[in-house]
């Protein structure tokens, strides 16, 4: 009787161990998405751009054994900190395509994917994409001397005290005008507070800016200090003009009569940069604002109040402006304004 039961439970064992053979054998289409980017280890000398915007969003079936499909999904599906980690992300690279020559070329987009090693080292393959085919342009750069230029995250340029070396060699099209060309680099307000420090610098790398958010950069890094904020910071005498804040239940009731209008629109003495105080006097209507509030309407004699300095926000917050003097007060009252006629 024992060596029946061992006979059956060999029987279902080895049953068992083909089946999964078997379905470990078979073939499976897996649909995941992917991306295609151009890659950063082109020539410096070539410009290369697809028709669309990168990274492309790509709709991939792929095709492998079971087996094969399920360690894939579960390496997609890895955390980021894991060293399995497996992503769809394909790089084109011009020259390996021979598009190394100036010109638009027409890339087929599972061609490239199927000669991709990204799968072909795992056992799979791509059977279809969603994108049959992209547009190519390559464009032959020339190598220039430009200076440096350092702007802060809003796109101002920050004055420097020095930048090491102030210039740098870099690949740009042909047709750009020598005069007006720069490297830029960008530094975020931390990196602009450590420049600032005495016996201080930072060092970035800078870069081309071929459209809005296309960036190239180069291998050299620079060295940057920046002047001390009150170094930057200049004596700006001005005449303000004065402006009103009134809420919606005063709005075209009262008028406000000022009694030291002469007072406040005399000169006045601020500090600023030169972007800040630009910013200021173009692109402020009022460059001082009287306060007017709920319940002044019911004031029986004159009321004084500290004006507010209409500053740019942003400036403020990076310190590019302020008062060079006490701050003035406003002193005024309410009037109504008589109503119209009534309409018979």
């Amino acid at each position: 009787m024992l060596a029946k039961l061992k006979k059956i439970l060999v029987v279902i064992f080895l049953t068992l161990l083909i089946w999964t053979w078997a379905y470990m054998a078979l073939e499976q289409v897996i649909v995941e998405s992917g991306t295609l980017n151009i890659s950063t280890a082109t020539s410096p000398d070539l410009y290369v751009q697809f028709d669309r915007e990168v990274p492309i969003r790509l709709k991939l079936e792929i095709k492998g054994p079971a087996s094969k499909i399920t360690d894939f999904r579960r390496r997609l599906q890895a955390k980021e900190t894991d060293q399995d980690k497996e992503r769809l992300d394909f790089f084109f690279n011009a020259e390996k395509q021979d598009m190394a020559k100036p010109g638009t070329y027409d890339l087929n987009v599972l061609q490239f994917l199927k000669e991709s090693n990204q799968l072909k080292r795992l056992g799979l393959s791509v059977e279809s994409c969603d994108i049959e085919t992209i547009k190519v342009e390559v464009e032959e750069l020339v190598e220039k001397t430009l200076p440096v230029q350092c702007l802060d995250e809003s796109g101002e340029v920050i004055p420097h005290s020095s930048i090491e070396p102030a210039r740098v060699r870099r690949f740009v099209r042909k047709d750009w005008n020598q005069e007006s060309l720069k490297a830029y680099v960008t530094l975020s307000p931390t990196q602009i507070e450590q420049a600032r420090m005495e016996n201080s610098s930072v060092v970035e790398t800078p870069y081309i800016e071929f459209s809005p958010g296309k960036r190239r950069y180069g291998s050299v890094r620079v060295e940057i200090s920046l002047p001390s904020l009150e170094q930057q910071l200049s004596d700006q005498p001005l005449q303000p003009t004065i402006g009103f804040i009134l809420s919606r239940s005063l709005y075209g009731k009262y008028k406000v009569e000022l009694s030291n209008e002469s007072e406040l629109t005399s000169s006045t003495k601020f500090k600023a940069t030169e972007n800040a105080w630009n910013e200021y006097v173009k692109r402020t209507p009022y460059q001082v604002l009287v306060e007017v509030r709920d319940g002044d309407e019911a004031a029986t004699s004159e009321i004084t109040r500290e004006v507010v300095y209409n500053f740019p926000p942003e400036y403020v917050q990076k310190k590019e402006i302020k008062l060079n003097e006490p701050p003035r007060k406003a002193r005024f009252k309410l009037v109504p304004i008589a109503a119209g006629p009534t309409a018979q």
